[in-house]
């Protein structure tokens, strides 16, 4: 029957319920989305402050190679052309430093709009972000995991699941509402009243115009009236079942057609949502593996072009090598290095993600949603998969960060030797160096 049974006529109340389940869950997905973007913030800063550290080196190196080049012009024994090969390398350095640089300032500039509220003070919005952690290569559980077992986790986890749940749950009450509306209505009712009279005969009846019967009421008093009431002396009661049969009621079958298409809908996305959660998850697991093969790959070509390089210089040093070949070592060592800053990079933020996508990230950092609620911290967390950076020489930023830079103690990657150091049979081989010429003096001419 229409409207009957407890679940018809509470129906709002259970909706009301889901919907307020509903918004905690989007909470909590807002939540883990702002990590993951703090998160993705903070390793593009420690790409950015690492190739700052790169250009650094390389701009160092190019340097150096410059200043060599310059006394072996002196003493005869280099071609001026290798002198503005190895000068224009130094600008290009110099011009990639202040590019990174730049890039650099910017980034944490992005980094604190994100994770304070107010950069109106001059001490905060001048101080340098300066990261102390780096990504450990150390492989995670969920890399051996069966991707079955990660699936059903994110299965039981992902708050957009749970949403798409709660939602198919208030589809299927109003489905079922619209259901009965079609049904037949009978209506069950009854009713009891009473009536009393009471008061005295008024003086002027008139047995002329009344007769003599009407005018020989009782006098009745309150009490007996009120009496009356209750004692059925007057009643008016009655019972009645009323019975409605829709016929081609076309408003309720057009409601209730339209709640089932929205049902069968919210089943679809519900599928849908399924078999993408699992091509996520199956796709993060093996990003992860990739990745952590590729930043291992990218450290070994590092080390490789850093021996060429080491090993090239030597060769120029002993006159078996050019500047050229120099210049296109420390060009390949610099691609190599920037290779290991991408990777790495790209390695955190699929650890990262995974999380988000096991929806894990809460359990794992051990953050507390009543803190989010509330908006204060009452427990650090605790980031897994973690490393100290590095000791190596600090970043140099452009503009307000300069004079702070020096209290602070940055750890990136370690720095590589600047020169390797010759042995005495490699000394002995070297020509001797003469004085600086003063700037008028042209350089000297090789013997005859």
């Amino acid at each position: 029957m229409n409207g009957f049974g407890p679940g018809i006529n509470g129906r709002f109340i259970l909706e009301a319920k889901n919907n307020r389940h509903i918004t905690d869950s989007a909470f909590r997905l807002q939540i883990l989305y702002t990590i993951n973007q703090i998160e993705n913030i903070y390793w593009v800063l420690v790409s950015d402050y690492e190739d700052v550290q790169a250009r650094q080196r390389a701009l160092e190196q190019s340097t150096r190679l410059a200043s060599d080049n310059r006394k072996q012009l002196q003493i005869g024994t280099l071609a001026p052309l290798d002198v503005l090969n190895a000068d224009n390398q130094v600008s290009t350095d110099t011009q990639a430093l202040i590019t990174s640089q730049t890039t650099l300032e910017y980034q944490q500039l992005i980094m604190k709009q994100a994770i304070s509220r107010d950069l109106s003070d001059p001490a905060l919005s001048g101080a340098p972000v300066i990261p102390t952690d780096r990504v450990s290569l150390l492989e995670m559980p969920e890399e051996r995991t069966p991707v079955e077992d990660l699936v059903q986790k994110a299965y039981a986890n992902r708050p957009e699941i749970e949403q798409n749940i709660l939602a198919l749950r208030n589809d299927e009450i109003t489905l079922r509402a619209t259901k009965n509306n079609l049904l037949p209505s009978v209506d069950l009712y009854g009713f009891y009243g009473a009536a009393a009279l009471g008061g005295s005969k008024s003086p002027f009846c008139s047995t002329l115009f009344f007769g003599p019967v009407a005018c020989e009421v009782p006098t009745v008093g309150y009490g007996t009236v009120f009496t009356n009431l209750f004692n059925s002396s007057g009643p008016d009661k009655g019972a009645g079942v009323s019975v409605n049969v829709p016929l081609r009621n076309r408003t309720a079958q057009s409601l209730q057609a339209r709640a089932l298409l929205e049902y069968r809908q919210a089943e679809m996305r519900l599928q849908q949502l399924y078999i993408q959660v699992r091509i996520q998850v199956i796709n993060g697991q093996y990003a992860l593996t990739n990745d952590r093969a590729a930043v291992q790959a990218a450290l070994a070509a590092r080390e490789y072009n850093y021996q060429s390089y080491q090993s090239e210089v030597k060769k120029l040093r002993l006159g078996a090598s050019t500047t050229a070949n120099v210049l296109q070592q420390e060009r390949n060592l610099a691609t190599a290095e920037n290779n290991v800053i991408s990777t790495e990079a790209t390695y955190a933020k699929d650890r990262a993600s995974l999380e988000q996508l096991l929806a894990e990230t809460l359990d794992q950092y051990g953050i507390q949603l009543s803190d989010a609620v509330k908006g204060t911290v009452t427990k650090d967390p605790i980031i897994p998969g973690l490393e100290p950076a590095k000791a190596a020489p600090e970043a140099n930023v452009p503009g307000q960060q300069q004079q702070l830079q020096h209290t602070e103690h940055m750890p990136p990657l370690p720095v590589m030797p600047t020169q390797p150091k010759l042995t005495p049979e490699e000394q002995q081989n070297l020509p001797p160096e003469q004085n600086t010429p003063a700037p008028n003096t042209p350089p000297a001419t090789p013997p005859q």
